[in-house]
């Protein structure tokens, strides 16, 4: 599993994980990027095997 996340033609930065004001993020370039829990592996994987278990599917 894996993957990034793209903005403005280019692979996000990761962002700090300290609290934000988000309501400047429509006109602050200083708050692009990607919060690291969003590209983290092992919540993906746990996401995927609850999403199994929810719904009964199971990945090829």
């Amino acid at each position: 599993m894996g993957g990034v996340y793209c903005e403005d033609v280019e692979v996000a930065p990761l962002m700090s994980d300290t609290a934000a004001d988000f309501s400047l993020a429509a006109s602050t370039r200083g708050m692009a990027g990607v919060k690291p829990y969003a590209v983290d592996p092992e919540a993906a994987a746990r996401l995927w095997t609850l999403s199994e278990q929810l719904t009964g599917l199971q990945a090829l």
